[in-house]
């Protein structure tokens, strides 16, 4: 109990009114994009954060974010999303994820960002132009895609690629594809909250970060979920699509600079 509350004061100690409104603009940004594609708030918190919190700190307090925000939102996603194929995604996911941390001691980690970033570079490109599938894929092909979703994420922390691109393309409304895309990354926050607590990067700290954000967290969500419903589909596929491509160039930026 003393631990705590002297963790409890270190906090307030360090939320100068700067940081404090550095991380407001920045919960409020990556939570609007969320809000309106349905992915994308903690590969655009993390960098924003990561201006002016050491990486160690940015990554937790983000994951802690969409963690909290995926629970608030989970209620009405899931009435909206496709669960059959969510679940042949998660059981791939959960196959290819353990593979590739395995791998990820085999190939340095900005090698894998690179390769990863080249990947849904070719994605976004062939989006762009216009690729869709005519029909839902079978299950194997959606396992086989949850497979490369978790196989990224244990490569390079990287789960979205894969699954974004699978709802840009299957004919599937868009508020099922949104909604099915939050719950896929509810699932991988789980997941990377645990890896957190694990190795203890999850700390009183952090949390405390997580918690004074949720309030913007939720207000950019539904601001970016009312931009959502008075869209059409041509531009949510649109914006989704640029996001994807700029996760892509933000990942194979930190890759070249990871190996210079």
């Amino acid at each position: 109990m003393h631990d705590l509350t002297i963790a409890i004061g270190d906090l307030g100690a360090t939320l100068t009114p700067r940081l404090v409104l550095l991380s407001i603009a920045s919960v409020f940004v990556a939570a609007v994009l969320r809000g309106f594609t349905g992915f994308g708030f903690a590969l655009a918190a993390v960098p924003l954060l990561g201006l002016f919190m050491a990486p160690t700190e940015a990554v937790p307090v983000a994951i802690g974010l969409q963690l909290a925000g995926s629970l608030l939102d989970f209620p009405m996603a899931s009435r909206s999303c496709d669960w059959p194929s969510l679940r042949w995604l998660m059981i791939g996911a959960l196959v290819g994820s353990p593979l590739g941390t395995l791998i990820l001691t085999e190939i340095p980690a900005p090698i894998s960002r690179l390769v990863i970033s080249s990947i849904t570079l070719l994605a976004v490109v062939a989006l762009g132009r216009g690729f869709a599938l005519p029909v839902i894929p079978p299950r194997p092909v959606t396992s086989i895609t949850g497979f490369f979703s978790g196989l990224f994420n244990g490569l390079a922390a990287m789960p979205g690629p894969p699954v974004v691109a699978y709802y840009m393309s299957v004919p599937m409304p868009r508020l099922a594809s949104r909604a099915s895309l939050m719950v896929f990354f509810l699932m991988t926050s789980i997941t990377a909250t645990i890896t957190f607590v694990s190795v203890g990067l999850l700390t009183v700290h952090s949390i405390g970060l997580s918690l004074l954000g949720l309030p913007v967290m939720w207000l950019g969500t539904r601001l970016g979920e009312i931009a959502f419903r008075c869209g059409d589909d041509a531009l949510h596929r649109q914006v989704s699509i640029i996001s994807l491509g700029v996760i892509a160039l933000v990942s194979a930026v930190k890759g070249v600079s990871e190996l210079t």
